[in-house]
């Protein structure tokens, strides 16, 4: 036999549909107030939780309007996520000032190059200085990465907080699908826009549209990543000024992809943190 749905209103003329179970979950943890309106089939109009399944009169149809200026779903944070976000936007930008001086350290290479005429000094003064920023952005990339994966799952996890139902991707498999072969150029982007939906209307979050920097961030986040290969396996292979040249040139148009990957990132984070932080605000 099928289960009576319950109706619950998200106090904008809207409802969504939920199992008694379900509803009984969301009030014990506190994502449901007591004074948020239901109703269900049999019921002559909406009517507070803390009167749950009282005996009215049977009415015909769909449930009637949803009275306005009441709210309904309290939504709070499973773990608040917003000294996490700081961590991460201080670190990006600290990726960004890295990169940009690691843009000038190759301009600085690319002119030394071009000069035809190279001192031994110069040479070793030119390779010092590449090297010390190389390890430099590879240590600030592996820490910023650390931090915005765990700000992933995070992010996914109050995304369950909210109520959202029938997510797709769990809090964990939000960072280990960057970690399977040829299944990680798609799923990290569906898992994102998941929680950008989400993070707009949780009761609703189906029906909600994605967003242009979803898509930017993404393709910025790929081609970084093809052109950071191809500037490896250049470096290793440098065996004369030309081949110096080439890989040089590889690595400034890579540093300009990164300079742009990296803004974009910092708005997606601020923008669904802040869809995030306005439910709560909304709710309290």
């Amino acid at each position: 036999m099928k289960k009576e749905k319950i109706h619950i209103s998200s106090g904008n003329g809207q409802s969504s549909q939920y199992d008694e179970g379900q509803v009984r979950s969301m009030l014990q943890q506190g994502r449901l107030r007591d004074d948020a309106l239901f109703w269900k089939i049999g019921m002559a109009d909406w009517q507070p939780l803390r009167n749950l399944f009282p005996q009215p009169s049977k009415v015909e149809g769909g449930p009637p309007p949803i009275p306005h200026g009441l709210t309904t779903a309290s939504y709070t944070f499973t773990k608040n996520p917003l000294g996490l976000t700081q961590a991460l936007k201080v670190m990006l930008w600290i990726y960004l000032g890295v990169t940009v001086i690691s843009l000038l350290s190759d301009f600085a290479q690319m002119s030394l190059v071009s000069s035809g005429s190279v001192s031994l000094e110069a040479a070793e003064s030119n390779d010092a200085r590449q090297r010390i920023i190389g390890w430099l952005g590879l240590g600030v990339y592996i820490v910023t990465g650390v931090i915005f994966l765990k700000w992933k799952y995070r992010a996914n996890l109050n995304c369950r907080g909210f109520g959202a139902t029938d997510m797709r991707f769990t809090p964990g498999w939000s960072i280990g699908w960057y970690f399977i072969p040829f299944l990680n150029f798609v799923r990290p982007y569906q898992v994102m826009k998941e929680i950008w939906k989400v993070s707009s209307n949780p009761s609703n979050w189906q029906t909600q549209k994605g967003s242009p920097i979803l898509g930017w961030w993404w393709t910025l986040w790929l081609v970084s990543c093809f052109l950071g290969r191809i500037v490896f396996h250049m470096s290793k292979n440098v065996n004369s000024p030309s081949s110096l040249e080439a890989a040089t040139m590889a690595s400034i148009i890579s540093s300009m992809v990164t300079i742009s990957l990296t803004i974009v990132a910092v708005t997606l984070v601020s923008r669904i943190i802040e869809k995030q932080t306005k439910l709560t605000q909304s709710s309290g």
